[in-house]
Formats: C-alpha cells, structure tokens, sequence
C-alpha cells in the first residue's frame, strides 16, 4: 500500500543564494522509508516572486496606500522609495534572470547594473507593509519575534505580514493533494519564525485534517522553556527538538498507523494543558542518505550555481563560550571522507553543477584533509568552500591540497587577535598559529573570510583595535603579496546568547544579564552590562561602520547582494575581476547653455510629482541617481522641448535654477539640443548634486555624501571649498582666487571632484544670469 504524502517547508527567509540543507536530507529520508514527499523551499519562492514584475505591479497600489496613513516625516521618504518602483517592475525580471546565469561571474558592470535593480526591488517590498526592512538575510518588520503573542497577531495579519499576503496571493498549491498527510516546516533561524507560523496557520485554514510538525534548530532552542502547553499549538500539532532524521519517519508512522514506536525529541500536548516530552536520540550521520534536491527551483536561487549544500560533520567538537551551537546540536559526529566526496559526484551527475558549500558548524582538520585528498585522488573538477579554524596543522601542505581539490575560500572563526581574548572566549585558538595559516592558505590561492568579534566580556578597546588592524592588514596583504582579491572580512559586536556558556554562567565572565522587556518570552540574545572592558554599547560603537547614512532615499540603503558568501566564492572559483559596489553613471556631460538651447527630460527618467511636499522627483537608471527639484519645473514634464528662456522665465531666481539644469545635466536627466556656439560663454563650475558632510578631521577633510546617489568621497580641505564655493556656480578664475590656489593646484582638484561627481561644468551664455560673467577662465584640463 502507499504511504501517504508529507509536505517539506523550508520557511522564509534563510537564505535566497542557495537551498537549506535539512528539506533535502530529511526529503531523502522519508523517500528512503517510502513515503511521498513534496520540498518546497518558501525561502526563494516568495522571495523570487516578490521581486518580480508580477509580484511587485501587484504591491504599487499597496505601497501607494501607505502615503495616506503616514506621518509627515515618514512621507518623504515612502515618496521617494515609490519613484523607484515603475522602472524597477519594468527592470526586475531582466536583473533577476541575470543574476542565475553564469556568465554574470565575468561581467562586473552587468552584475552590479542588476544587482542595483534587486536592492531597489527590495525597498520597494519593504515600502508596502509597515515598518518591514524587506533584504535578503532576515526581515525585520512592525511584528516581533521575540514574543509570542505578536508572532501570533503576525500570523493572521496577512494585509501587514509580507509573508501572509504573500501566501493570499499565491496559496501553497500542494495543499490540494488529497494524499498529503504531513507538512514538515523546519525553523533554523529567528528570521524564520514569523513566516513559519504564518505557513502553520495557512495550512491548518486550508487543511485541518494535516499533522504539522515543526523542528529546526530554533524549534529545539525555543521549545526548551516550555513548561505547559503553548499557544503555537492553536497551529502546530507537534514540536521535534534536534535531529529530525529518527524523529520524523517514526512520527509519520504513527500518524499513518504503520506503527507506533517512540519518536525521538518530540514534544505534544497532554490534554490537560500540560506537555509530553519523548527523550531525543543522536543520528548516526554515516547512515544518512545523499541529499534529495529534487523538487527545489534550483535555477531561481539567486546566484549562478546551483551551489548545493552538504556537510562533512555535525554539531561542533568545541564549546567556545560565546556560542550555543552545542545546546541544540547534539554531539560532534563525522562522517567518512568517501561519503561526502561520493555525494558531491553524485549530486554534480544529478544536477549539472560543479560548486558546493560545506554548512558544518567546523570543518575539522580530520576533515578538509580527508575530503580534499578523496577529491583529488578521485580526479573530480568541483568546487567549494566551508568553515574551519586557525591551527598549526592548516600549513602549506594542507593549503596546497585544497587548492588542488577545489576549495576556493575557507571561513575562519578569527575573533580576536589577542591571545588573552582568545582564552577568555575559551576559544582554544594560539595567535601563533594565525598568521602562518594565513599565509599558507593565501601563497596557495585559498581566500579567507575572518570573522572578528568586538566586545566579548574583559576586552579592552586596544584589543578590540588590534583585531580591527589586524583584519584589515590581512585583507591587504592578500591582494597586494598574494594576488588573491576575493578575501573578506566582517565584524560584528558580542551578543549575549542565553543558552551559551556566558548565558548560563554569567557570573565566570563578569556579566550581569538584563532581563528582557516584558512578554518577551522568544528572547535568546539578552542586554547586559559589564564588570570590565568594553561595555555594550562600546562594542556596537566600534563596529558600526563608521559615519551614518545621510539622509535621503531608502532605497539606496538594501542589501548590496555581493556580500552574500556564495558570490564571493563564484567570483574566486572564476578568477573573476569584482564588481563596484555603485553602479558607474556615466560621465557628467559639459553643456553649451544659452537662452535658445532646448532641453527635454531623457526618455530613460522616471517622473514622480509629490502629492506631500512641493517637489518633483526624477528617477535617473543609468546612475542609480534620484534628483529632486521645485514644482515649477513642471514645465519639463509636457514632453516637448523647452528653451532656456522659457524655463528661466517663471523661475524665482535664474541663478539657482542654472545650476539645477547643470545638475540635471551632470546626471543625464536632460536631453540638451544646444543652439550654436557663443564665443563670449563662460565656463562655470557647479555642485553637480547636494552633499551631506560626514566625519570631518582636524586637516578639514571629510567624507561627502550624497543622498541622491548614496555615493560617498573623501575630500581634502580644499576639496571641500571649492564644493562650496560652487553652489551657485563659479568660474575657475574665480575658484581660484577664493581659494588662493595656483591654476597648477586647482585645475586636478578640478578634474578630481568632477570625477567623483561632487561637481560638474557648463557653458554659459552671460545672459542666462543676467549679469556679465568674467571671462578669461581657467580651463578645465582635457
């Protein structure tokens, strides 16, 4: 007889790049014992259709909604981010399909043209629901997933949940299969949680007649606490803590009446509002079958590939005080080098791909050495990376081994790069052995990623620095001795989770907890405050990047998708040149401006005219650029070409709208038919966009930044006059006599802030000011 039908969900979002691993291994499982089974990896199915055109026509009327019910200081902003969406819907498929294809790898400019348009994309989603930051990690939105009872309100609040509306929209269609017993969802993250009970709930609407189980590693962490029965049981009929290879077979089993043996880690309701708990039982990994991807969309993850996930081990053979990896993993377990290489050749055979990601907690050295040699000795042309950590025995000879095998980036927990951190972090790391590690991995062509931490309980700030010059030495080094441009490197502050060594004993580290704000009964990650060191909001200080986003459009602000770890991998194994992180706008034209001249807006400008505010919004593709100018430029947007003349006719001063058009210009908004050539026009400077000043020294440089573009620049002082001194246009001889520098000083400066688009040149007639303008003018070099 056949077995039944079991539904396996992998919420959003975990990771848009690449599949989850646990719906293909337990998929492999279940098919294993003969069940049915569907994978549906909700993770990039929403996501790949919320950015999409058909996705993202469907939230403009939403998103439009929105205006009415917000604040005047909210309003700005939505505005801006709603300029964006026409040619983002007309653009997104194309970005999109852009991003999957392999030949992006060689193309720098096509990959950050189109990763451009998916970060619009994404302000776009998150400027539809309230208070959502829509990016491709983990969304956070007017919801909370550190209480139940807002995940819950969540759940059934489709019209503000992007998850639920999304589910309205485009419901799960597996739920129609009168076979379906079972719908399996698995929550590995707190990112997850929201949309894993709105998918529960989904299910239970449509089919009351279905057992769903919930497990994952957050399942396993929350379900720990619970003392009576839970309110997620209104959706959830039973919870599974760690490993779900043992637990789900035997819980389908049970449900179909096959038989009705115990189900390791299982947690269920009593009846009388208690819970009963089923001791959990530690899977033999040497016995599991090779991952099952079938059914998952591997050509819609966003990135070329597929890049398929494997592991060569489970849970972690160390207990560094700041993770609690070991809580909910079980213990360390590791599998035969054979195994995993034969899983890599079979998968490549099944699915056509040649790039792989090892997700173990640590590849231990037992590890890369066994799998990197299989792989060679075998003769197999894969790529991959994983995650390890410094040692003595990750030497040249090892390095080279893995470079022959394939591997073209290992992560590598670095923390911290003084040994005393290092021991308090019992992190079981010698600083000895850091730099020649390095050194190995990068004189084989191995990138690295280091992941430091800031703040751990004792550190001082002159530590944490150390870690901080350290880190960025070593991204130099490898470029400039080694040639190797792919490695990375990201530093974020100690968090203080509960179920970590420190959490559970904050009294060895120096360390009182503050307890979270009331109703938080989903909080793993607590404030707290220190005896010694660095305090909390020292470490958040020094790793907050530096200076603030200036203010302007949201959109400039989403998730810049190279910095997912799979693209700095596809990049490495290509031996590609990396992409800017800024679209290239193209150079700043030099117009000839005189009263006959007539101007249009470019056919590639989007136009928003504000229903808040008096200003009219132009949206510029090709530079990423969103210009704001007064209403009574509405004239440009007829159609038709206008003269100067005509524009400057109606305009409240001549002089500041002269240096819009030369903004406007500067960014390729307008179309410019120039009326003949006077020899009497005069060459002006103009700041070709408005620049907020950000982290000035005492040398009086600073960084500008641009809120239109979100481009920033250093500046010398100098730099920074003449930006000033063009706000209403200057000649060159002018420049130079405000700022006392020679003409052989000014006129690089010149050409240098041009370049960086802080400024830009035109023409002009003197009658356009109305005042003779000084002739005789420095010219611009070229």
């Amino acid at each position: 007889m056949r077995k039944p039908r079991i539904l396996l969900v992998n919420p959003p979002i975990w990771n848009v790049y690449a599949p989850h691993l646990a719906v293909p291994l337990l998929a492999a499982v279940m098919r294993r014992h003969g069940w049915q089974v569907s994978s549906l990896d909700l993770s990039i199915e929403q996501t790949d259709w919320l950015l999409s055109g058909e996705g993202l026509t469907a939230l403009l009327p939403k998103a439009e909604r929105r205006l009415a019910e917000m604040s005047a200081a909210e309003r700005s902003a939505h505005e801006e981010t709603l300029a964006v969406f026409g040619d983002t819907i007309d653009r997104i498929d194309r970005a999109r399909t852009a991003l999957k294809t392999r030949s992006i790898l060689t193309d720098p400019v096509a990959f950050t043209d189109a990763a451009t348009v998916v970060r619009n994309g994404l302000a776009c989603v998150s400027a539809s629901f309230p208070g959502l930051n829509f990016d491709l990690r983990g969304n956070f939105s007017c919801y909370s997933h550190r209480r139940s009872d807002s995940v819950l309100e969540a759940a059934g609040s489709p019209d503000r949940n992007v998850y639920g509306w999304a589910l309205e929209h485009r419901p799960v269609a597996e739920l129609a299969d009168a076979d379906l017993a079972v719908v399996g969802i698995s929550v590995s993250a707190d990112t997850q949680l929201i949309a894993a009970l709105t998918v529960a709930r989904h299910v239970k609407r449509a089919r009351p007649d279905v057992h769903v189980v919930m497990g994952g590693n957050l399942t396993t962490r929350m379900v720990s606490r619970w003392q009576e029965e839970h309110p997620f049981f209104q959706y959830v009929d039973s919870f599974v803590s760690y490993e779900g290879e043992d637990a789900l077979p035997a819980l389908c089993d049970r449900i179909s009446g096959a038989d009705d043996r115990p189900v390791p880690g299982l947690l269920e309701r009593d009846g009388r509002g208690g819970l009963l708990r089923t001791p959990a039982a530690m899977v033999d990994v040497s016995d599991l079958p090779t991952p099952d991807f079938d059914g998952l969309p591997l050509d819609r993850y966003f990135a070329p590939g597929p890049v398929l996930p494997l592991q060569a081990s489970r849970s972690c053979a160390w207990d560094c005080a700041f993770c609690s990896i070991p809580f909910a993993s079980n213990k360390f377990r590791i599998r035969r080098p054979d195994q995993v290489v034969h899983d890599m050749a079979t998968l490549a055979a099944r699915h056509g791909t040649d790039t792989f990601m090892f997700v173990d907690e640590i590849m231990t050295l037992t590890s890369l050495r066994g799998v990197s040699r299989e792989l060679v000795e075998g003769g197999h042309e894969l790529f991959w990376y994983g995650e390890t950590r410094f040692s003595k025995g990750l030497d040249d000879e090892l390095a080279a081994t893995l470079r022959r095998s394939g591997c073209r980036r290992l992560d590598l927990g670095l923390e911290s790069y003084n040994q005393r951190v290092l021991d308090l972090m019992r992190k079981g790391t010698k600083v000895a052995d850091i730099e020649p590690s390095l050194d190995a991995l990068l004189g084989n062509k191995v990138p690295v990623h280091l992941f430091c931490m800031t703040g751990f309980p004792g550190e001082t700030e002159q530590e944490a620095v150390r870690t901080q010059e350290f880190a960025a030495e070593a991204l130099r080094r490898s470029v400039e001795e080694y040639g190797v441009p792919y490695s990375t490197a990201a530093n974020g502050p100690f968090i203080l989770d509960v179920l970590s060594p420190v959490g559970e004993r904050p009294d060895l580290f120096g360390v009182e907890l503050i307890p979270p704000a009331e109703g938080e009964d989903l909080a793993f990650d607590l404030d707290y405050t220190v005896t010694d060191g660095l305090t909390q909001e020292d470490a958040v200080r020094l790793t907050s990047g530096g200076p603030a986003n200036p203010s302007g459009a949201a959109f400039h602000r989403g998730t810049w998708i190279g910095d997912a770890e799979e693209w700095s991998f596809l990049w490495a194994m290509a031996e590609a040149r990396l992409p800017d992180r800024k679209q290239a706008a193209p150079a700043a034209p030099r117009p000839s401006l005189c009263p006959g001249t007539r101007i249009r807006l470019a056919d590639e400008v989007r136009v928003r005219v504000s229903a808040t505010e008096r200003r009219i919004l132009l949206h510029v593709p090709s530079g990423d650029a969103l210009l704001a100018v007064p209403q009574e430029w509405d004239r440009l947007l007829d159609g038709p070409a206008q003269t100067v003349a005509g524009l400057l006719e109606k305009a409240s001063s001549a002089r500041s709208a002269v240096a819009t058009l030369v903004r406007l210009a500067a960014h390729r908004a307008l179309t410019v038919e120039a009326a003949g050539t006077h020899e009497d026009s005069a060459s002006l400077w103009y700041a070709a966009q408005p620049h907020e000043v950000l982290d000035s020294r005492s040398d009086g440089s600073c960084l500008l930044a641009s809120p239109e573009t979100d481009k920033r620049v250093r500046v010398s002082a100098a730099g920074r006059l003449v930006w000033l001194l063009t706000a209403d246009g200057a000649t060159a001889a002018e420049l130079s006599a405000r700022t006392r520098l020679p003409q052989e000083r000014l006129v690089p400066l010149l050409d240098e802030l041009a370049g960086h688009g802080v400024i830009a040149a035109a023409f002009l007639h003197p009658q356009l000011l109305g005042t003779a303008v000084p002739t005789g003018a420095v010219q611009r070099s070229g």
